[in-house]
């Protein structure tokens, strides 16, 4: 998995989340929604864009592992991740 960011520092792009975990870009604006990734929102010009930390990357992988290896369910996965706090 890469841990570039862009050249400005400020996180990663939904593409490159998308990519680097292996989900489509409806299930992490679903993992936003549930609060498992909290995307900071960047105003470019007229637009917002999210921008992604490599914590929120961090815990989209391992909720990906929980779900898909270890066959948790997505509410099982939430748990657990907030038992790593």
């Amino acid at each position: 998995m890469s841990t570039r960011q862009n050249g400005n520092g400020d996180g990663f792009g939904a593409v490159e989340v998308v990519r680097q975990v292996g989900i489509s870009p409806e299930k992490l604006r679903y993992w936003e929604k549930r609060g498992i990734v909290k995307p900071r929102h960047v105003q470019r010009g007229k637009r917002k864009i999210r921008r992604y930390s490599q914590e929120d990357v961090h815990r989209a992988v391992l909720v990906k592992v929980l779900l898909d290896t270890e066959k948790y369910s997505l509410e099982g996965a939430i748990i657990r991740l907030e038992d790593e706090k």
